[in-house]
């Protein structure tokens, strides 16, 4: 089984600002904790809206839309897909 952490984005993050040293140190400290038991599968950020686009599809009708976008509460700023073990 897999599955992804996602990381909900805030302005902070579309304006590009990292989190403080803590948090990246907490976050770098699970990482490797997950490496090691060997279920990361990746760990990379996702670039900020104002680089993004979002595809519409309708039945025939496709529309995009280029980013920004105004609720960044609402947007995901990085994934870390796992694998998870079930036994």
């Amino acid at each position: 089984m897999r599955f992804m952490m996602l990381v909900k984005a805030d302005r902070d993050s579309e304006a590009g600002k990292f989190p403080d040293k803590e948090l990246v140190a907490a976050m770098g400290r699970f990482n490797d904790e997950m490496a090691k038991a060997g279920i990361l599968l990746a760990a990379e950020g996702l670039q900020p809206s104002s680089k993004g686009a979002r595809v519409r599809i309708a039945g025939d009708q496709r529309t995009v839309k280029d980013g920004p976008f105004p609720e960044p509460e609402k947007l995901v700023e990085a994934d870390a897909p796992e694998v998870c073990v079930m036994f």
